[in-house]
């Protein structure tokens, strides 16, 4: 091999990747508008979940020093801290989903007529707390139908808040566990 190809593919190479780094990067990079408008539920944190489904309730809330999180109710009820994380940080990281239905004449459609569970989340800076209600899967059983309390709209959701719910309502259950 001579000596010509190697100085000019460090040449290009020393050209371009100025080019990759400050030009190409920058066009990637999402802008603070673009992140704000792929955030659902627009929190920036989670004091304290209220999970409703049927006649069953559980709640847990931040701890004194904000670390973790507690079971209020049912008394004396456990949960895994991570399956708690886990609900908690899919909720602070939601991001803008498909909106099925701006028109919520027939809500018995999406099973929202009569929520199969509901949600209720306690955030910093919010007055008035934040109320998600669950419906039917979706024909393809890949999402669920819910809606936002006070958003006329219906959205399609991952199944994996309803499956933390799930999971959470068997630990309390003692479906779960030592207990199972």
């Amino acid at each position: 091999m001579s000596l010509r190809p190697a100085i000019i593919f460090t040449v290009l190479f020393a050209i371009l990747l100025p080019v990759y780094l400050f030009v190409d990067q920058t066009a990637m990079q999402p802008t603070a508008i673009q992140q704000r408008e792929e955030s659902l539920l627009k929190l920036q944190g989670i004091n304290s979940i209220v999970l409703t489904r049927g006649s069953e309730t559980v709640q847990f809330r931040k701890t004194a020093d904000g670390k973790r999180y507690e079971i209020v109710q049912p008394p004396n009820a456990f949960i895994p801290q991570d399956l708690i994380d886990a609900t908690v940080t899919l909720l602070l990281n939601a991001k803008q989903v498909e909106v099925v239905a701006q028109n919520l004449n027939d809500l018995s459609q999406f099973g929202l007529d009569q929520p199969k569970s509901v949600m209720t989340i306690q955030a910093p800076g919010r007055p008035q707390p934040l109320k998600i209600f669950f419906g039917n899967e979706n024909p393809t059983h890949t999402a669920i139908y819910a809606q936002i309390a006070g958003t006329p709209k219906v959205f399609l959701l991952g199944r994996n808040l309803e499956y933390y719910q799930t999971l959470m309502f068997q630990w309390v259950e003692g479906k779960q566990g030592k207990n199972a």
